[in-house]
């Protein structure tokens, strides 16, 4: 049972292989190089939008002493 349900949820998550032609492999190749991008750039937010919170916090702190 537990294999039915884990061998669904990955084909939801598979990528499809890229359709006949080159420009479609080219596009295929160059969205998997985008993953890595997508997710460091993601990252990077999350931690300027720490900074700036915790930043924020550190000046009402003091302002309330």
């Amino acid at each position: 049972m537990t294999n039915t349900t884990r061998h669904a949820a990955e084909s939801m998550f598979k990528r499809s292989k890229p359709e006949q032609g080159s420009d479609a492999a080219k596009l295929q190749d160059f969205l998997s190089r985008q993953v890595p991008r997508r997710r460091a750039m993601k990252l990077a937010e999350m931690q300027q939008r720490l900074e700036k919170r915790t930043a924020g916090t550190v000046g009402l702190t003091s302002f309330f002493r």
